[in-house]
């Protein structure tokens, strides 16, 4: 069956009604929740900035396509995310993770332009009620979110052509300092952090061009 494309303001049947305490999707992903600058900013708000996070062991470095990307680590034992409490709660819910309030949404990318679909079977939940995609991803301003993660999709893609086509030692430079713009360094939590990641992004691009 073809997948049926939603943009934020339609409606799909995602709301799993604060999931009732089921917390099956905070389990088991291994490193597929890969964290985002926006997300890096979420946590500099909760107080756990990525070095924190990297330190305590709450997330871990994994390598998407040659680039070094950070993500949540399970744990090792309960294979449940390091912020699920032991009644089955997320302890960051206000600052979760993008890839976190997607579910269970997708996304798709497609001639620049991105959209969402539904994961049918990923979530146990089958009595679920249409939300409109903005309210279940509860991020404001919405189009200006909607409008990051693309970017940040296509940044990826950029960059990761430039790592593959770099020698083996320049490649894991550019990766380190990508690591460091984007996760490592400080964002400003009192100023608009779309303006910051914009400024982040053209000056690694004017490097490029130099």
């Amino acid at each position: 069956m073809e997948a049926k494309f939603y943009d934020l303001n339609d409606l799909v049947r995602a709301d799993c009604h604060d999931c009732h305490g089921c917390s099956s999707c905070c389990r088991g992903m291994g490193d597929s929740i890969l964290l985002d600058p926006y997300d890096a900013y979420q946590f500099q708000i909760e107080g756990q900035p990525v070095p924190a996070l990297l330190e305590s062991g709450a997330a871990a470095l994994t390598v998407w396509e040659g680039m070094i990307l950070p993500h949540l680590q399970m744990n090792v034992t309960t294979q449940a995310c390091s912020f699920l409490s032991t009644d089955g709660r997320c302890g960051i819910h206000d600052h979760r993770p993008g890839m976190c309030r997607l579910f269970p949404l997708g996304r798709n990318f497609s001639d620049g332009k991105m959209n969402y679909f539904l994961l049918e079977q990923a979530c146990k939940n089958k009595s679920r009620s249409k939300i409109k995609v903005c309210k279940w991803l509860g991020i404001e301003p919405a189009e200006k979110y909607h409008g990051f993660v693309l970017e940040w999709h296509d940044f990826r893609r950029e960059m990761v052509h430039i790592l593959a086509e770099g020698e083996e030692e320049q490649a894991k430079q550019l990766n380190l300092y990508l690591l460091r713009t984007f996760f490592l360094t400080p964002y400003d939590t009192n100023n608009d952090f779309f303006t910051q990641f914009a400024q982040r992004t053209a000056r690694i691009r004017a490097a490029f061009r130099e």
